[in-house]
């Protein structure tokens, strides 16, 4: 009798199908790295070049130092998807962008895991799929009176 592999999902594997790309292509055009968040003090542990392309000076930082990186219509459901994540244990994903000027932004997907059993104390393990290059924004068209 043949033994059938068990297949475990990867974190890199979940976040390329929240993308809906190849795993194989995810670290092509991607920047892939894992952060940590402990629950109990907020604090957010990133990897260097997510710390970089997030434009936050140092690993560690605050939740909010993170989200107020990304586009503002996008900030809400993050923090939702964040604030549950520490209260109970969960997996959770989200995608945004995080905006170098008005016209370029850079692509941002994650998918994580929470262990929490008090919603106190515990800990957010998760990834980062990051654009390695910025894209441009349509122009929009002007009226008349713009």
């Amino acid at each position: 009798m043949a033994l059938k592999p068990i297949m475990i999902s990867t974190p890199l594997t979940s976040v390329a199908e929240l993308m809906g790309i190849d795993p194989r292509e995810l670290e092509n055009a991607f920047i892939c790295e894992d952060w940590s968040a402990e629950l109990a003090t907020g604090l957010v542990r990133l990897g260097p070049q997510a710390a970089a392309l997030h434009d936050i000076p140092n690993v560690r930082c605050g939740i909010m130092d993170l989200i107020q990186r990304y586009e503002p219509a996008d900030r809400q459901k993050v923090l939702l998807a964040l604030e549950e994540a520490a209260t109970i244990a969960t997996t959770f994903s989200f995608a945004t962008t995080i905006r170098s000027d008005a016209s370029l932004y850079r692509p941002v997907f994650c998918f994580g895991r929470s262990y929490t059993e008090d919603g106190i104390s515990g800990a957010i393990h998760a990834t980062f799929a990051i654009a390695r290059h910025c894209l441009a924004m349509a122009a929009t068209s002007r009226g008349p009176l713009n």
